[in-house]
């Protein structure tokens, strides 16, 4: 009695399993199911002879002559507008604050002293600068008088003039001996006009004819010579001295 009970409870379970397998493979996975193909139908042909083909004529036709093509012009490029300078911002001056500190009097007062002291250091410096250039300068001048002085001393303008000229007198000793020659005296007459040096720069050979003509020479008396200053120099001559006998 029992084993017949149990068995359509076996075959339900079966079912059911079955049919979960089968919704489970149809989730998952694909079934093939084999469907019944449709009837193959036969084709069927259609006349068509009846249709005519038309062949073409076999007259060529002309080709057209090829026409002159117009020379390509480039493309005018559009002018690029120039870019337009923006204006700069205007930047608005900070607010200077309201509260400006105070300075200190005693700082105040020492830079003060500080900026005379350097003005009166370069009025003391421009004032040693303009003496010195001025006694340079002063120096220059001098050293060009002295120079120029010196050279109108040296420079004679006017010789020296006779004044008293005494020819010298023929020994008597070489007159009788007749002795005669020439004597070459260099002589220098001073600023006084009076001859203060004389000697002998050519021997007439006899010893009587050359003192008679220093001693001659040395009594003679002039004026002065000058200079560019007009100041009395002293002035130098070399002057022959003949002895003859008549």
């Amino acid at each position: 009695m029992s084993s017949r009970n149990s068995q359509p409870l076996i075959w339900t379970f079966v079912a059911l399993l079955t049919a979960a397998l089968f919704a489970g493979a149809l989730k998952w996975g694909k079934v093939t199911i084999d469907l019944p193909k449709p009837p193959i139908q036969k084709a069927q042909f259609i006349d068509l002879n009846f249709i005519q083909i038309q062949k073409p004529k076999s007259t060529s036709t002309p080709q057209p002559s090829p026409q002159p093509t117009a020379p390509v012009t480039p493309p005018v490029e559009s002018p690029v507008p120039e870019a337009v300078a923006q204006p700069e911002p205007i930047t608005q001056p900070e607010p200077e604050p309201s509260h400006t500190p105070k300075a200190d009097p005693a700082i105040i007062k020492k830079q003060n002293q500080a900026k005379a002291a350097r003005e009166r250091e370069l009025a003391r410096k421009r004032i040693e600068e303009k003496r010195r250039q001025k006694l340079t300068a002063q120096k220059a001048e001098n050293a060009r008088k002295k120079a120029a002085t010196t050279a109108a001393r040296q420079r004679t303008v006017s010789k020296p003039s006779g004044i008293s000229q005494p020819k010298p007198k023929y020994p008597p000793a070489a007159r009788r001996a007749g002795q005669q020659g020439t004597v070459t005296l260099s002589f220098t007459i001073g600023s006084s006009g009076e001859v203060i040096s004389a000697r002998i720069a050519k021997s007439s050979g006899y010893i009587l004819l050359d003192n008679a003509a220093l001693s001659a020479i040395r009594s003679w008396r002039f004026k002065p010579a000058r200079n560019a200053l007009g100041e009395a120099v002293s002035y130098s001559y070399t002057l022959p001295v003949p002895f003859r006998l008549r």
